[in-house]
């Protein structure tokens, strides 16, 4: 797992602000998130854990959504400072925030009833020990939202661009059998976001400035490159996605 300084790093690359937490409503999780808590969670009940939730842009982005008690952020990342300090400036009661390591998260077990890690267990050499962790904060029938990289997919971007604070990326059937080695009822397992993340590709592929023609041309192409990503979303993307997903309940 990668140092606390390259998360320290990462996230101070990027102030934390109302415009950049936005930015996550368009993200592809965006809406499996809601979907998510909607079908399988008691609305109004939600206690809400983020394991890994860096400077807590989901939790601030879920923060009005009336279906959730309270929310917590955990992360080892001194970015959590910048967040305490956002939530004061806009005089917020909840999220919570915790500076923790999730392989010891320090709450009672079974005090949540809905656990997310975005892009979290990927970063470990034993991804089953943070699993496990999630599994005792659980209450009974509690629900884990787990993303990691696709591995079909992932492998070919980092064969160019490679990414080396990853441990290994997992296909969504690979983490269906992690989840349920480590006792949980897998709900729904899927792969998402392909047109999300060719697109993100696309865009870093080329260091535009966006006073030139050639820039502009370019942008203009990846319009329509985006349109019709769009349009074969719903045959693709749920085997091709970049990103695999996990919904599973605790037994």
């Amino acid at each position: 797992m990668p140092k606390k300084e390259y998360w320290d790093e990462l996230w101070n690359k990027t102030p934390l602000s109302q415009e950049e937490i936005q930015k996550y409503e368009d993200q592809y999780l965006s809406p499996e998130l809601r979907k998510s808590i909607g079908k399988y969670c008691r609305a109004g009940q939600i206690r809400w854990l983020e394991a890994g939730c860096g400077p807590g842009y989901w939790n601030f982005l879920f923060n009005a959504d009336e279906r959730i008690k309270f929310s917590v952020g955990v992360d080892i990342s001194d970015c959590l400072i910048e967040a305490q300090q956002y939530k004061k400036k806009y005089k917020l009661a909840s999220p919570y925030f915790t500076k923790a390591n999730i392989l010891k998260l320090p709450f009672k077990s079974e005090s949540f009833d809905f656990i997310t890690s975005l892009g979290v267990i990927e970063h470990f050499k034993q991804p089953e020990l943070p699993l496990l962790e999630m599994q005792r904060m659980l209450a009974p029938g509690g629900v884990l939202f787990l993303n990691t990289p696709n591995k079909g997919l992932w492998s070919l971007r980092t064969k160019y661009f490679p990414i080396d604070e990853y441990e290994d990326y997992y296909r969504p059937e690979e983490l269906k059998d992690m989840a349920e080695q480590c006792g949980f009822d897998v709900l729904e397992y899927y792969a998402k976001g392909l047109s999300n993340s060719v697109m993100t590709v696309l865009y870093n592929i080329y260091d535009y400035n966006q006073r030139s023609l050639l820039s502009r041309g370019y942008h203009f192409g990846l319009s329509y490159v985006k349109k019709a990503l769009k349009y074969f979303d719903p045959w693709l993307d749920h085997r091709y996605g970049f990103y695999s997903i996990v919904i599973a309940r605790k037994k």
